[in-house]
């Protein structure tokens, strides 16, 4: 998924990302942060022109691990710019994260902390807020897939166009004389060569494709893992 620069960043989710990129956690998990102020937001949200949410199991079996992380962090950095404004699951996320680990005593601890500061968070704030972000970041992905397949279409197209031009060539060629066999031979190399010429554009697609889909499957999976100790343990 390739994301392009927006407004600058205030670091909402800099603990989810340090959880991300971190290949071993703390063996002590960090205190639980002192209530922040309510946080200065800007309205980061553009409009998202809704399409269909994909619900295809996605695996990351075949993604490479650092790629999935660089691109599970370009994923957050995203999630980040869809923030609004007040506290809501954004916050009580990464102030979970800042304790070393997101499960049910560090979501329970930050949602008590948060809610001194914000009276309007409550359990049921907290998942419309994690349901509605989960849902928005699969439309986005969903909306660059589709353009990734469109480049994909696009770069199949002139393979196709390609191939047809030298088959109807070698056709006349074939029709020729045997002085042209030469020139007839020369072109069937050509064409035996195109499928190469291609290859590396059509996989480095479809590996965006597969990384984009693979990291908003995390991240959808740890929002939902969220959700699931939110239900659970928070009254």
């Amino acid at each position: 998924m390739d994301t392009k620069p927006g407004k600058s960043s205030f670091g909402i989710l800099r603990n989810i990302k340090r959880l991300i990129f971190e290949d071993e956690h703390p063996g002590t998990p960090e205190p639980a942060p002192t209530p922040p102020a309510a946080p200065e937001k800007t309205p980061e949200s553009a409009a998202v022109t809704p399409v269909p949410v994909y619900t295809k199991p996605v695996t990351a079996s075949s993604v490479p691990g650092s790629d999935l992380k660089e691109m599970k962090g370009k994923v957050l950095d995203l999630l980040e710019k869809l923030n609004e404004e007040g506290l809501d699951f954004f916050e009580v996320w990464n102030a979970a994260a800042a304790m070393g680990a997101i499960d049910a005593v560090s979501i329970k601890a930050a949602f008590t902390s948060l809610k001194y500061v914000d009276k309007s968070l409550t359990k049921e704030k907290l998942l419309s807020s994690a349901r509605n972000y989960a849902v928005k970041i699969q439309e986005v992905i969903d909306q660059d897939v589709t353009q990734k397949q469109y480049q994909k279409q696009t770069v199949q197209n002139s393979l196709v166009s390609e191939k047809q031009l030298l088959e109807k060539e070698m056709g006349g060629l074939e029709a020729k004389i045997r002085e042209l066999q030469t020139q007839l031979s020369s072109k069937q190399q050509s064409y035996k060569k195109l499928d190469g010429k291609y290859e590396d554009q059509l996989q480095d697609i479809d590996q965006k494709i597969s990384v984009g889909r693979a990291a908003v499957h995390e991240v959808v999976n740890d929002i939902q893992k969220a959700i699931a100790i939110i239900e659970q343990n928070i009254n």
